[in-house]
């Protein structure tokens, strides 16, 4: 196995264990993990350098001789920021160390790709101002709504029509801490699995929708890349035979039928008043609007049709939907399950549980964060999230 990937993989778990058991000591963290001693003494001093981590005496210690020594994460003393790039808006929020979100701001866009540079500078310049902290950025990530290989190319967005992008090297220089992109989806599902709902879950499935489906595949604690680092499109699926064209140029998509704009399609095909995006469709639900419950309802039926494949495929112990699909819960939830009943297979259906999202309506924009604090944390790993 390769040697900078393994420390990499070794170092984001300790990291993690130390965020999840504050004051754990190294001796425990050998004990949860199985890694070696000299391992985990190297990487835990190599976060005490950087500033990441604190070692303080653990309460409670009732032993003769050298107290017990407890790790905490350094709160105050770096930042991290994350970008989130949408079709219409960019999010940028700046978080300590630990996740605790300090300030977000969300500013329009134009989708151009001329000028991303300066723009992206104001909005990290502007949130960590509006943060108040005057502790060091220590990492920024950038999540992008489409397909990332492991060099840091931006292969195609579909909804802004970019294709063959270095983004790392576009986005260079826009400020002096390490800049780290990577796949929305990958990167959402990386924020569940540290600060939402898969924190103590190794293997899971992460779909999501906004302007597009994406998604991940985690395995083993950490995100299947797969041969160039493409994996977890699962937006791009095939859930109707013919069915409608996609974005990506296909057709039958479940992005054509889940995502923002084919919803908003859909309602105004069907002789609805027009909404102007995500929040407008759950306003007319809520208002009753038989035209958009119905589209609702049938979104729920496609979900359903694609997480059952993705149970009867991988047979992953939680499937996750967060973004839009989470937000919409009550209105799709029922004709989700009906169709996984019906399609599913019951017994790996019984051993599976389909959960949505909380973070996804009260920390949306953790994604570039946990691309940034996957970066910083990796210590040997590259700046693309893999």
């Amino acid at each position: 196995m390769n040697r900078s990937y393994l420390r990499r993989f070794h170092a984001n778990a300790i990291f993690h264990r130390i965020r999840l058991e504050p004051s754990i000591s190294q001796r425990e963290i050998i004990e949860r993990t199985g890694f070696d001693k000299s391992t985990v003494s190297s990487i835990v001093s190599r976060f005490a350098e950087m500033g990441l981590i604190e070692r303080q005496s653990k309460p409670g210690a009732n032993r003769r001789g050298r107290p017990s020594e407890g790790l905490h994460i350094s709160r105050n003393s770096g930042l991290l920021v994350g970008v989130q790039v949408e079709a219409g808006a960019v999010g940028f929020v700046a978080c300590g160390l630990d996740g605790s979100v300090m300030a977000s701001r969300i500013e329009p866009f134009s989708g151009a790709l001329d000028g991303i540079a300066t723009y992206v500078k104001a909005g990290i310049d502007a949130v960590i101002a509006a943060s108040g902290s005057s502790a060091p950025v220590m990492g920024v990530g950038v999540s992008l709504p489409g397909l990332v290989k492991r060099d840091g190319t931006l292969v195609h967005v579909p909804v802004l029509g970019w294709r063959d992008v270095d983004m790392r090297g576009l986005l260079d220089g826009v400020t002096e801490a390490s800049i780290f992109v990577g796949n929305d989806g990958k990167a959402a599902a990386m924020a569940e699995r540290m600060f939402g709902a898969c924190t103590d879950i190794d293997d899971f499935l992460y779909l999501f929708s906004g302007s597009g489906v994406g998604g991940a595949l985690f395995l083993d604690g950490e995100v299947y890349g797969g041969a160039d680092g493409l994996a977890g499109e699962l937006g791009h699926i095939k859930i109707v035979p013919q069915g409608r064209f996609c974005s990506c140029g296909a057709s039958g998509c479940l992005s054509a039928y889940l995502s923002e704009p084919a919803l908003v399609q859909e309602i105004e095909r069907l002789g609805g008043r027009v909404p102007n995006g995500f929040a407008s469709i759950l306003q007319g639900a809520e208002a009753g609007d038989e035209i958009v419950l119905n589209v609702l309802d049938h979104a729920g039926e496609v979900l359903g049709s694609a997480v059952s494949s993705l149970i009867n495929v991988f047979n992953p112990p939680v499937v996750l939907l967060g973004g839009d699909i989470a937000l919409a819960q009550p209105y799709v939830s029922a004709a989700m399950e009906r169709a996984l009943l019906r399609l599913a297979h019951p017994a790996m259906y019984s051993r599976s549980t389909v959960r949505f999202s909380e973070i996804s309506e009260g920390m949306p924009l953790l994604g570039g964060v946990a691309i940034a604090l996957d970066g910083i944390t990796g210590l040997d790993g590259s700046h693309v999230l893999q």
